[in-house]
């Protein structure tokens, strides 16, 4: 059994939302962005809402992540880590070759949307949709299998999608990973207060509604820049 699962999200992708459905499982334990305090210290200047929050509780170096995350592995249990997708590079090569892959992406323009109202000014860093890309054809080239999934796709039909993936996982689906109960989790990140207010709210995953976005000039010219991109990852599935 291999002992990691690793989401690789960008922000603001119901990435919250699978890692709660994972954790309903007796089978799995989940970790929260456990390479972000190695992020932040990083990069010193980058604005995010919970940067103090995450620097005084979290470990700043990878090997310090490593060893917190060897010391929760257990013969039976897997860890399924959120991972977000910009903190790739921050993950040694070879540990990264032992792990199941999963990539979790959405449309540019829902994510500019509700990301914004938490950092003011986002780049196309902050979105990883680059960065997302760059991982793929990595693994590709080094003959690692992946798996792709779209957040409006596992909305659209949580079951399917589901059983998908842990088919791709080599788990069975079981069927209480659509429903969990309406608040926060011991497992969430210190920046839950910031992020989190819909999915402690929420018992399963939403249901898809299709939106029709009017974004300002500035983060049109965003989506446009990270869409492209996007429609290169969506080339893989």
């Amino acid at each position: 059994m291999n002992k990691y699962i690793s989401l690789w999200s960008g922000p603001r992708n119901v990435s919250t939302a699978l890692m709660y459905s994972f954790a309903q499982r007796s089978d799995i334990q989940v970790v929260d962005e456990p390479f972000f305090g190695v992020f932040l210290n990083r990069y010193p200047h980058l604005y995010r809402p919970s940067r103090a929050e995450v620097m005084s509780s979290m470990p700043l170096l990878e090997t310090e992540v490593l060893a917190q995350l060897q010391q929760k592995e257990q013969p039976t249990v897997q860890l399924f880590l959120k991972n977000m997708v910009n903190h790739w590079p921050l993950v040694n090569w070879e540990k990264k070759k032992e792990w199941q892959h999963v990539f979790l992406f959405r449309d540019p323009q829902a994510v500019i949307e509700s990301f914004s109202k938490q950092v003011e000014e986002p780049q196309l860093f902050d979105l990883g949709y680059a960065e997302q890309l760059n991982a793929i054809m990595e693994l590709e080239q080094a003959e690692i299998p992946f798996y792709l999934l779209q957040s409006e796709a596992i909305l659209k039909n949580p079951e399917a999608e589901l059983a998908k993936l842990c088919d791709f996982l080599n788990i069975p689906f079981k069927p209480n990973m659509l429903s969990w109960s309406a608040q926060a989790r011991s497992e969430d990140g210190p920046w839950a207060k910031y992020w989190y207010h819909n999915v402690h709210q929420s018992t399963g995953f939403a249901p898809y509604t299709k939106k029709k976005y009017k974004l300002s000039p500035q983060f049109q010219a965003l989506a446009d820049e990270a869409t492209m991109h996007y429609q290169k990852i969506l080339s893989y599935l």
